[in-house]
């Protein structure tokens, strides 16, 4: 079976989930000529690749090869900053630092930053209350994580805008295989504009001895003779960034989209919140944010009755597997009840990732607000624009309006009692009440290739 299944076909980008799964059935280890590499497609196939470390994460080398043989300085120079991410590296170079990123993200630092997302989740979505439609990934998707990670990190959430900017330019060349005009060059200016960003805020906190960020933790482990050189810290800064808030912008995303598409899974949720954490899981699987993980055969590898070459890229399809009927019960159904869930969507082995827990935890705290808006919503549009990026999977929009019924129903309730602001029922209530007025008055109130590439 020939493979023809192109990424960047329309059709595809919209929903590949069919072509995946004809060839998961038929062909489940096959050579793809768009991308001018192998796609692995079943369940097990692509949980062995992540466990076997003949296939290597350090795809960014051939990339900085080839760019140094074009003489193309500013090309080749982005090839070695990349190479610092941890993502981009294997053991034993890998070990050490992801060590040392583990200790910042652990359960308990996690959880002690749940009142500040629900902070941000409740400032961002307050402007949204004289509105009767807005954009869920302008207004809110992108944001919300967007400021916890500038929060983790230690920088000004004032800077949140700039980060959409650029992170848009350095997804073109991350991930995205498709021939973009200047792609290369808006992803170095990204990159570089980063680095200098970080290399001014490593230096910035250092010399004012400032603690209680990720980077401050950083900076003394550097400074008490820990592994991570100056140009590895700046280089996690930016994965932390970059990774932190593109993937869980496409969770919260995919989430509202696919529970306004299945009603009576919104229905479930509605009647019992405890289900969210079950809720994001399988969101998670369904519609997985990270859609395609890329491996570089280190040597001659049999997999699937295939021979994978040494050199030859392999795209380990997430989204595929997460939908293998070997392992998922009814995989092509959207059940937000369904256990077991061993989906793949972090990764899998020395690669997990180390922001899992943080990315449940926004999303966990964001529906806990956002599930009374949700009910009263509507999609603008079934006809969404998915973001072309092969690697990480969402729409670019979501634009959502009320109801005019709903509309009106607002209106009545706010000549009413109902209209009294936070501020106003303050004066009156005792501490305790008054940290339930403010929740209750807070949602009443919103309504609401071929070619030389990276991957």
């Amino acid at each position: 079976m020939k493979n023809t299944f192109d990424p960047f076909a329309p059709e595809i980008i919209a929903n590949p989930y069919p072509a995946l799964a004809r060839l998961r059935a038929v062909e489940p280890v096959s050579w793809n000529e768009p991308l001018g590499g192998w796609l692995l497609t079943a369940y097990d196939d692509v949980k062995t690749a992540q466990k076997d470390r003949r296939f290597s994460a350090e795809r960014v080398k051939p990339f900085t090869s080839h760019m140094a043989a074009t003489k193309r300085p500013e090309l080749e120079r982005m090839g070695i900053l990349l190479n610092q991410w941890l993502l981009f590296r294997d053991p034993p170079a890998h070990t050490p630092l992801r060590r040392l990123l583990i200790d910042t993200f652990t359960p308990r630092a996690i959880n002690a930053l749940r009142p500040r997302i629900g902070e941000i989740v409740r400032e961002l979505l307050s402007p949204l209350s004289a509105r009767d439609q807005f954009d869920m990934i302008g207004d809110f998707a992108f944001p919300m994580p967007a400021t916890v990670i500038a929060h983790v990190l230690g920088v000004p959430s004032s800077d949140v805008p700039k980060f959409r900017s650029w992170s848009n330019d350095l997804a073109t060349v991350i991930g995205n295989s498709r021939q973009v005009p200047d792609r290369f060059e808006r992803g170095a200016r990204a990159l570089f504009t980063l680095t200098d960003y970080f290399r001014s805020t490593v230096l910035q906190r250092s010399n004012e001895r400032k603690k209680g960020a990720l980077v401050d933790d950083l900076i003394s482990a550097r400074e008490a003779g820990g592994p991570m050189s100056e140009e590895e810290l700046v280089a996690s800064c930016i994965l932390i960034l970059f990774a932190g808030h593109e993937t869980t912008m496409n969770l919260i995303g995919n989430a509202t989209l696919l529970l306004l598409k299945h009603r009576n899974q919104l229905a479930l949720l509605r009647d019992d919140p405890n289900l969210v954490s079950s809720m994001v899981e399988e969101v998670l699987r369904y519609e997985c944010a990270a859609f395609v993980i890329v491996r570089v055969a280190d040597e001659d590898i049999e997999i699937g009755g295939k021979t994978i070459a040494k050199g030859d890229r392999v795209f380990l399809m997430l989204g595929a597997a997460n939908r293998d009927p070997m392992h998922f019960d009814n995989p092509e159904s959207f059940d937000i009840q369904r256990n077991p869930n061993r989906h793949l969507s972090f990764g899998y082995g020395i690669h997990f990732c180390i922001g899992a827990q943080l990315a449940r935890v926004e999303a966990e705290v964001a529906f806990k607000y956002l599930l009374p808006l949700i009910g009263d919503i509507e999609l603008v549009s079934e006809d969404l624009d998915w973001d072309d990026n092969f690697v990480l999977r969402g729409v670019k929009s979501l634009l959502l309006r009320r109801p005019a019924a709903a509309a009106g129903v607002r209106a009545e309730a706010d000549r009413g009692d109902l209209d009294q602001s936070w501020s106003e029922k303050r004066r009156t209530l005792g501490r305790s009440e008054k940290r339930e007025a403010q929740r209750f008055c807070c949602l009443q109130h919103i309504g609401i290739g071929r070619n030389p590439s990276l991957f």
